[in-house]
């Protein structure tokens, strides 16, 4: 079904039930279809040659407006994040050559429109303390009910641009809806109250934000994540989902008695949620909140998912959402058996249809219907899943690989670690130096020798750090991720 049929359907069967609500205003199912038909209509009387909307606005109700309004005018929304730079900017613009551009006055001053484009994007600015400019251009637009039912594309993400420059990807209405659907099934939730307080430029936060939509819930909305913010509001709201990523998590633990939170559910991606905070939550929640992990990506949608009281699989992944395959192969393009590593390939209604003006980019990941995702995968003969690596972190080191995240794995047991990233620095004679950045907890430091010695118990001895380097504290992207280049550069500084 398309989702803004499934939109107007809640704004007549449940008009005053509330869609969306921040700390300061609330919008209900009929206000919110009301406002984004004013958007789309506004959208479709300009007539804009291209066709694509740019959003560069944090976590507003604003943004979803716009979003949505742009879906309805059978426009393509193409959001923008807001902690890029104005080279990235400029890039991603170039690309998608937007017909018009919705910008808070706090961002407004990064955009720098390609030579093509100057005098043809309209810009609208939200400013900061208000939105005169925007609602006025809201409000001089009637609502129209004509909805434009077959959009082939939902919307247009790109990358983070942390390892260069973003490129675009392409998902469609079915695939998220397919989505929607293998998670109601798998997590089985009563879906009536979401937050997800993290950037809604990244995947995990938007398909949140309209799966929550989708399934007439409330959507509680933050703007950026406090983690006493987010537990005032778990307190007051009975049945919170939380779609969070790990370092959120260990926020979130930190606050005085979480347990009192009402959380029916608090679902994890986006990075390893390490088996030390597993523990934590099943002790804090004892419970009363279902805890769950799942693997995906923007491209993949929903891999695995693994239920963390019922699976005793330390390191897992889990298993495949119903609607998946999955297949593992080595360098020659064979599955490997049970136990077993190699290259994870996935075939799914979820995937996304390709990288935008890429077609090379696209033919690389795509071959005869499998998604190569570049993760490298172990499976045990309960067909739960293992991530071992992902090839852009490879690195080799006297001639055999490593992958970082099988080392952080281990290192992340030791409870003098609070948080670890590992990288290969150059080394004349092994190629790539294995090297440990970490992060320790408060006073407790180990030496080289310890942590190697631990390391040694699960790992082959080539796979142990051979440097430990200490920092106070990581960069992490707006998604929550350690911010993997930026730490390299700053190292390769600090050994320098």
């Amino acid at each position: 079904m398309n989702l803004l049929r499934v939109l107007l359907n809640h704004s007549s069967q449940m008009p005053n039930r509330v869609a969306i609500t921040d700390s300061r205003n609330s919008l209900t199912y009929s206000s919110l279809v009301e406002r984004v038909q004013r958007i789309a209509n506004g959208l479709k009387q300009r007539g804009h040659i291209h066709r694509r909307v740019a959003i560069l606005i944090s976590n507003r109700v604003e943004f979803v407006e716009i979003f949505l309004g742009a879906i309805y005018a059978g426009y393509v929304p193409v959001p923008l994040d807001p902690k890029w730079s104005s080279v990235e900017i400029h890039a991603v613009l170039a690309q998608c050559e937007p017909g018009i551009i919705f910008a808070e006055e706090l961002y407004a001053h990064h955009i720098d429109l390609p030579i093509g484009l100057i005098g043809q994007v309209e810009i609208i600015v939200l400013t900061q303390e208000n939105a005169v400019a925007y609602e006025q251009w809201v409000a001089s637009f009637p609502p129209k009910s004509e909805i434009n039912p077959n959009n082939e594309l939902l919307f247009i993400g790109f990358t983070s641009g942390t390892t260069g420059i973003p490129k675009g990807f392409m998902r469609t209405p079915i695939s998220w809806i397919t989505s929607f659907e293998a998670t109601r099934e798998a997590f089985q939730l009563d879906i009536r109250h979401c937050m997800a307080p993290g950037p809604f430029v990244h995947s995990l936060s938007l398909f949140a934000l309209l799966q929550s939509l989708y399934f007439g819930a409330t959507f509680h909305l933050v703007q950026q994540f406090h983690a006493n913010t987010v537990m005032e509001v778990c307190k007051a709201v009975p049945g919170m989902i939380l779609f969070v990523v790990p370092t959120m998590i260990e926020s979130l633990l930190q606050q005085v008695n979480p347990r009192k939170a009402s959380i029916q559910a608090l679902i994890s991606s986006g990075g390893k949620w390490s088996e030390q905070s597993k523990r934590q939550c099943q002790e804090v929640f004892g419970g009363q909140a279902k805890l769950y992990e799942y693997y995906g990506s923007s491209e993949a949608s929903y891999i695995s998912y693994i239920d963390i009281y019922e699976a005793r699989k330390p390191g897992s992944v889990g298993r495949p959402f119903s609607d998946v395959e999955i297949s593992i192969r080595d360098e020659k393009g064979q599955e490997v058996v049970a136990g077993e590593v190699g290259q994870l390939y996935v075939r799914s209604s979820m995937t996304f249809t390709g990288y935008y003006q890429l077609s090379e980019e696209t033919s690389a990941v795509f071959q005869e219907g499998w998604l190569k995702t570049g993760d490298y995968m172990s499976a045990d003969n309960d067909g739960y899943l293992y991530l071992v690596g992902r090839s852009m972190n490879r690195m080799v080191t006297g001639g055999l690989n490593v992958f970082p995240e099988e080392v952080e794995t281990v290192m992340q047991q030791l409870p003098a670690i609070q948080k670890v990233m590992v990288l290969g620095m150059p080394d004349e004679r092994w190629g790539e130096k294995v090297t440990a950045i970490v992060q320790w907890h408060g006073d407790q430091c180990l030496s080289l020798n310890e942590v190697k010695e631990y390391c040694r118990k699960y790992l082959a001895s080539y796979k142990a750090p051979k440097r430990l380097i200490t920092v106070d504290q990581f960069i992490y992207t707006s998604s929550g991720k350690i911010a993997r280049q930026q730490m390299k550069e700053y190292v390769k500084e600090v050994v320098e």
